[in-house]
């Protein structure tokens, strides 16, 4: 449940709410929980660490994202373009977020 905290600011923080037509530059729901679930585990290995300073934390953040991104061969710009484009439709982005969740709670068992 925790890690379900976690995940919605920060899809909701990335995706800014305007009107997004359907772009052909938007991953699959699988590459796109893929890759969410790979940035939510870096974001709970550096909140696992305890750095003092936030500016640490967040560069480390900020590391491990452009490395997952460039894993998977996509730009932040595909990945932000992604979360606008499943952020329209609740019940789609919905799902995904449980499938995420439910692949970080197979991690964590």
């Amino acid at each position: 449940m925790k890690k379900l905290f976690i995940i919605i600011p920060f899809l909701f923080l990335i995706s800014c709410s305007k009107n997004f037509k359907q772009n052909k530059d938007v991953l699959s729901e699988e590459e796109f929980i893929e890759i969410t679930t790979d940035i939510q585990r870096s974001q709970a290995l550096v909140n696992l660490k305890s750095d003092s300073l936030q500016s640490v934390r967040n560069i480390r953040i900020e590391s491990y994202n452009v490395e997952i991104l460039n894993k998977h061969k996509i730009t932040k710009e595909k990945y932000n373009n992604t979360i606008e484009y499943y952020s329209t439709d609740a019940d789609k982005f919905n799902k995904i977020l449980e499938q995420v969740v439910k692949n970080l709670n197979e991690d964590a068992s």
